[in-house]
């Protein structure tokens, strides 16, 4: 016997309610992920970085931004941010013929969507944590390349899985404070070795990043947070711990920095092996790395 009308459309609708669910849950992970497609606007020139060096020159020399000269050359950055939609590795290998070319797209892009976002909330955003759940990572999409990615995507399912370098998470402009800094200057293929060795030290030799007490180092969460990373970069027999990673690229003296750890007090805190010292992971500083004194919002 046939089930009545209303009877009929009680039952269907738990499974279109489910089907409608799975759809914007799939949909969303696509989106997330970076794998929607994305139109490929013709290009009125080719793709260059005069644009975005010209909008690093806030940058102050402390890694603090001058986000409000940024918002005055919005033009300009937007414009560089356009370009993205036309090139990329991925779409266009003929322009970037090296793997150094395509990682150096990859940081700058990266980079440069993260400093679009933050002045698009400035002044009234105060850190890149206040979108809820993370969602200034992923909850915004640009077209790049032909492909709709998140700066979840960009970093996840480009950088972290076509690139091995553990030293592009010391590279990576996150808009905290606690984080890794921009420098002034773009990422450029002929000097990217260098350049990504440079922002490594930088990173370490802040003593927010690695400190010393005693037998006790402190070092920034984002060890922990990427420690399989550095780990597999680290040569066979010397992959038990971070340490031996962090090490690698510490300062010999503390010049520049004073008050930073030196190679040489590690291996008198830790030991030849660095298996001596206790490891706590310190919460990092997520409020913008702002030029200017701002109070605090109530």
């Amino acid at each position: 016997m046939d089930a009545p009308p209303s009877l009929a459309r009680r039952l269907r609708m738990p499974a279109v309610l489910f089907a409608v669910t799975a759809l914007a849950v799939a949909t969303t992970a696509l989106y997330v992920q970076g794998l929607l497609p994305a139109s490929v606007p013709s290009a009125s020139e080719p793709f260059h970085y005069n644009g975005y060096a010209q909008v690093l020159r806030h940058v102050k020399a402390d890694g603090d931004v001058d986000f409000a000269s940024v918002g005055h050359e919005r033009k300009v950055l937007d414009g560089f941010v356009e370009s993205l939609a036309s090139f990329s590795p991925h779409n266009r290998p003929d322009v970037f013929p090296t793997p150094e070319d395509a990682l150096a797209y990859w940081l700058n892009a990266y980079n440069a969507l993260v400093l679009q976002q933050v002045v698009d909330g400035y002044p009234y955003l105060e850190s890149v944590r206040q979108p809820w759940l993370g969602r200034f990572f992923w909850g915004r999409a640009w077209p790049v390349g032909g492909e709709r990615l998140t700066l979840w995507a960009l970093e996840n399912r480009v950088l972290r899985t076509e690139y091995a370098d553990p030293r592009i998470h010391f590279a990576l402009f996150q808009g905290a404070r606690g984080g890794p800094r921009l420098d002034g200057a773009h990422f450029q293929p002929e000097y990217l070795d260098a350049q990504l060795n440079d922002a490594s030290r930088r990173f370490m030799a802040d003593k927010h990043h690695v400190d010393l007490d005693g037998d006790t180092v402190h070092l920034a969460l984002l060890f922990d947070t990427y420690r399989d990373d550095f780990l597999r970069a680290l040569p066979e027999g010397r992959r038990g711990s971070v340490l031996q990673f962090v090490w690698a690229f510490l300062p010999d003296t503390c010049d520049e920095r004073p008050g930073c750890a030196t190679r040489s007090d590690l291996d008198r805190a830790c030991g030849p092996k660095l298996d001596r010292c206790k490891i706590v992971f310190e919460q990092e500083d997520w409020t913008l790395p702002d030029a200017a004194a701002r109070e605090p919002r109530p």
